[in-house]
């Protein structure tokens, strides 16, 4: 009997525990889908951002500024976006070791590399890899906003401008489709303009016509100065964003995993009761028909 007990208080834990992984994967499909929906008007926006920079940057071949200019690289610095809590498969495991390969293979080219992370997982990861982390945000929030987004791009903004770095590239989840996701790293710094050029543009009836009837007022080299900066901003806080998606997405089949196996021991461990219970009885009427033979 004890061992059914047993078997019983065993059941009623995984009972438990498949409430709150259930409970889990409802909230991570909420925000999921909340997340989901920034994604799409803000790549919307990024979009339209990087089709304007691209006419302005055909009809400015000569701009010059800090953030375009390239320069033999030294340094890069990398930022790692990663999550604050687990429970989400290997989600962070993944994109730390991405990360890592992009290290390598810069350190290869004999690139001093500078290591920044987003995130308590990653913090634990690179720690445990023993590289040196340069600089850990810890407030930036689950769900970042443009402004704390904004604070860590304009810190990078400058330490290019001075020199400090010669590059800067974000690894993060990337969003290519609901079904498809991957890490993957992104040249941030300096600034590569869009290219929209086609096969038909030598006939005069191209894209890069249409660009060039449109009349800027100021000179596109002052548009160019004043959205430059935006552009950089919404091109990273979009990655941000798309990293979240992918959070909460893990963090959901990790969960939906999670209840689904609790689902399958409880039905064994079911089995496993009834067998026990079973085995129990036959003792007990094995026991009850020995006594009556014995008074006999």
């Amino acid at each position: 009997m004890a061992k059914a007990k047993a078997i019983l208080k065993r059941k009623r834990s995984i009972v438990n525990t498949k409430r709150i992984t259930r409970t889990m994967e409802m909230i991570s499909a909420v925000k999921f889908r909340q997340s989901q929906n920034s994604v799409k008007g803000t790549a919307t926006y990024r979009k339209k951002l990087e089709q304007i920079m691209g006419d302005l940057s055909h009809l400015s071949s000569n701009f010059k500024h800090p953030l375009v200019e390239k320069r033999e690289v030294k340094k890069i610095a990398y930022i790692v976006l990663t999550s604050k809590r687990g429970l989400c498969g290997a989600f962070n495991a993944n994109l730390v070791r991405h990360a890592l390969t992009e290290i390598a293979a810069d350190r290869a080219k004999g690139i001093e590399v500078e290591i920044n992370v987003v995130g308590k997982k990653g913090m634990s990861y690179f720690k445990a890899a023993r590289e040196k982390i340069h600089q850990t945000y810890h407030s930036v929030s689950e769900d970042p906003s443009y402004e704390d987004v904004t604070k860590i791009m304009v810190e990078f903004e400058k330490r290019y401008e001075d020199g400090e770095i010669d590059g800067f590239k974000i690894s993060y989840q990337k969003l290519h489709s609901l079904s498809k996701q991957s890490p993957s790293t992104d040249v941030i710094l300096p600034i590569e303009f869009l290219d929209e050029t086609s096969e038909d543009e030598a006939d005069g009836n191209s894209k890069l016509q249409k660009k060039i009837d449109y009349i800027f007022d100021p000179d596109p080299e002052r548009v160019l100065t004043q959205i430059l900066p935006l552009y950089v901003r919404i091109g990273i806080f979009s990655r941000f964003q798309e990293h979240l998606v992918g959070e909460h997405f893990a963090r959901m089949v990790a969960m939906k995993n999670a209840t689904e196996n609790a689902n399958e021991m409880t039905k064994m461990l079911s089995r496993a009761y009834n067998r026990a219970r079973q085995t129990q009885i036959t003792s007990e009427i094995c026991d009850l028909m020995g006594g009556v033979e014995a008074l006999k």
